[in-house]
């Protein structure tokens, strides 16, 4: 159950950051189409900090403590923070990057509780893959012509 552990809690931080790097990246859209970004990039920061929560109170319930402290949250996520001064397409395709990421995290996670016999892990961690496939589908249709 360690890896398992291990992988959940690397999850729950590179989550964290995403939604930090995604409320950050909503603030600073401008632009024409800056109504449509900012409301996306909100309704998609809300969602990743629920899930945030989720996959912290599921590692409760397995007995294990998620990660706590903001350094330590940056020591372990696979998503790197804010980058300062880029353009919306950069934001948006550096946060479509961030969910990509997100999904193996989700993927390897998922083959670990596959071993472990842990349907709730499972079954939480399908609810999360897929919801960051959607999130990929909806930015990735800004960079489409």
């Amino acid at each position: 159950m360690e890896k398992l552990y291990k992988l959940l809690s690397d999850t729950q931080a590179s989550l964290f950051v995403l939604f930090q790097k995604t409320w950050v990246y909503h603030w600073h859209i401008v632009g024409p189409d800056f109504k449509q970004i900012h409301d996306l990039f909100g309704e998609q920061y809300l969602a990743i900090q629920e899930e945030v929560d989720r996959v912290a109170e599921h590692m409760r319930y397995l007995g294990a403590k998620p990660v706590s402290s903001l350094s330590r949250v940056i020591q372990v996520s696979g998503i790197s923070e804010a980058k300062s001064n880029i353009s919306e397409m950069e934001m948006i395709r550096d946060l479509m990057e961030g969910h990509k990421k997100i999904i193996t995290m989700l993927s390897d996670a998922a083959i670990e509780a596959e071993e472990q016999k842990s349907r709730g892990t499972i079954n939480l961690l399908d609810d999360l893959n897929e919801a960051h496939g959607k999130f990929v589908w909806m930015l990735r249709s800004f960079t489409e012509k």
